[in-house]
């Protein structure tokens, strides 16, 4: 009694299969080539007829909504930690401060509105490290406030 079953697709297989009393292999053909493969143990499928369903409960208590615990004075505070020390005058730009560099390559920008600023601009350098030295120093002071306030580090 061999189940004969036939994939199609780029190339067509014919699969005997056994019962799995009588024998645990089965013999593979292919179509497209015409050789015989290696034995393949067939795979058996049962079906349960009282399946039944499992499901996890959770704990029942809330889960809060203010997650993120945010901190209007970690915003104020953080913006002011990167924006203050960046209108040091520095000798890099000439006495000049990094947030004056930008604040001025915004203004020369903003003289040819209709045009953008071109990809040599150094605009875009100044954009890219001010912004990732003001979300690192918002995203660090947040992790400060909430781990003193929660008692991490006493």
């Amino acid at each position: 009694m061999a189940a004969v079953m036939t994939a199609s697709g780029l190339c067509t297989a014919s699969l005997q299969v056994r019962p799995a009393r009588q024998s645990t292999r089965c013999t593979v053909r292919s179509g497209f080539m015409g050789q015989r493969m290696g034995a393949v143990l067939p795979r058996t499928v049962r079906r349960s007829v009282n399946s039944t369903r499992q499901t996890a409960t959770m704990e029942t208590k809330e889960y809060p909504s203010n997650w993120i615990r945010t901190d209007p004075l970690v915003f104020v505070l953080g913006f002011l930690g990167w924006t203050l020390p960046t209108n040091l005058g520095v000798p890099i730009f000439n006495g000049g401060s990094f947030f004056g560099e930008f604040m001025g390559s915004i203004g020369r920008n903003l003289a040819r509105f209709p045009n953008g600023p071109p990809l040599n601009d150094p605009f875009w350098l100044y954009l890219t490290v001010y912004h990732a030295g003001l979300f690192l120093t918002l995203f660090l002071g947040q992790i400060g406030v909430q781990g003193r306030r929660q008692g991490y580090w006493n």
